[in-house]
């Protein structure tokens, strides 16, 4: 799945949970005030990205994961990444934007329902042939094999908020911002021979160069 059709299954089941008749517009809050002609609702909540970066802490992992091997089959496969994978951040801010000043207090409700929803379900998981589901919607096998989200809420500080809308070039409007991770991007092949064909075990009890001190040698193909 892309971002955007993650963002556009987490609007959904936001929407689904609050059932008011919300509207969740996926669009850049920065450019809104000058075009908000596709804000169809006078009090929507505007759903944006506002930043991207690596996650430092799954820098490191392994080239390679395992398949796993039908019965039937002799050989191991495993998928080679052809370069380490990378796993996003992205910070997404849930904006109470209204046309109307009359529906200031309508907006506000309509955000507070939005974090009351993902205070309530910040772990989803998706792949492409279940789609995006929450955590309680998820069997341990699916587990498995799906990626996985985790949605946290940032309290920011007043001049960190200053500091957030003046680099958008918009005027504050009430909102939350979260960081979404974990999006896997990753190019992989698919190895469909064997990785180790042939093993030498050899241990030794002390110098390996004393022959005396060989405890045991085998062979493995």
């Amino acid at each position: 799945m892309t971002i955007g059709e993650i963002l556009k299954e987490l609007s959904d089941k936001i929407k689904e949970y609050i059932q008011l008749g919300i509207t969740i517009e996926l669009a850049n809050i920065a450019t809104l005030s000058d075009d908000d002609s596709i804000v169809s609702d006078r009090s929507a909540i505007v759903l944006s990205i506002v930043n991207i970066e690596e996650d430092k802490t799954l820098k490191n992992q392994s080239l390679y994961k395992a398949i796993p091997k039908p019965p039937e089959e002799q050989i191991t496969k495993i998928d080679r990444y052809k370069k380490p994978a990378q796993n996003l951040i992205f910070s997404i801010l849930f904006t109470a934007y209204n046309s109307d000043n009359t529906m200031y207090a309508d907006s506000i409700d309509k955000l507070e329902q939005v974090m009351r929803y993902l205070q309530n379900n910040n772990v989803f998981y998706y792949n492409d042939n279940m789609g995006f589901k929450e955590q309680d919607e998820v069997s341990s096998e699916q587990i498995k094999e799906s990626d996985k989200i985790i949605i946290d809420l940032i309290s920011l500080k007043t001049d960190q908020l200053n500091q957030m809308w003046s680099y958008l070039g918009a005027k504050y409007m009430p909102s939350c911002l979260y960081t979404l991770r974990l999006v896997h991007l990753q190019k992989e092949t698919t190895i469909t021979e064997t990785i180790v064909k042939h093993v030498k075990i050899q241990l030794w009890e002390n110098d390996k160069k004393d022959i005396a001190g060989e405890i045991e040698s085998k062979e493995i193909n």
